[in-house]
């Protein structure tokens, strides 16, 4: 048996703190991950990026993936994992960007009876106030960011966080 939150921490942190460096959230973000409750975490030592072991020379890293590759780092290694050529784990990091459209609709203002170049009410056909709504447009980005934690043996996902929220 072993302590759930001590094996389950190290990848939540992970998540998180690459997270927080690669969005800029206006509010606080939802963070969710599960992992495979069957498997012996304590069983893993190294660790690696699934971009660093693909061997494509050709391949590249954006800036917001080597934050969050370091990020991992930081707290993989905090926890006694060890980076290999040839790990136990594999770490690999997706991401999405989507705009997104909030549209409200509120009851605009009632303005009573009034003295108007038409007579009384100020209105054709003695219509009297206004009725009508106000409709407010609002556009935003949802930044998302997944990683996986990928045993590299079995090839099969042990782990798997996400961090969403509004981005700035």
């Amino acid at each position: 048996m072993f302590n759930l939150r001590l094996t389950r921490m190290p990848f939540v942190a992970a998540l998180e703190a690459a997270a927080a460096l690669a969005s800029g959230c206006a509010s606080g973000p939802d963070v969710r991950g599960d992992y495979d409750r069957t498997v012996d975490f304590g069983k893993y030592k190294t660790y690696n990026f699934l971009s660093a072991t693909s061997g494509n020379p050709a391949e590249f890293q954006s800036i917001a993936q080597q934050m969050m590759q370091q990020a991992a780092t930081r707290e993989m290694e905090a926890r006694g994992y060890t980076k290999s050529d040839n790990p136990d784990l594999l770490l690999n990091f997706k991401g999405k960007l989507e705009e997104k459209t909030d549209i409200q609709s509120t009851p605009a203002p009632y303005y009573g009876p009034t003295w108007g170049y038409r007579g009384w009410g100020g209105a054709p056909y003695g219509m009297v106030g206004y009725g009508g709504s106000e409709v407010t447009t609002r556009r935003y980005k949802v930044g998302t960011l997944v990683m996986d934690v990928v045993d590299r043996e079995q090839r099969q996902v042990v782990f798997q966080g996400g961090i969403e929220g509004v981005v700035t």
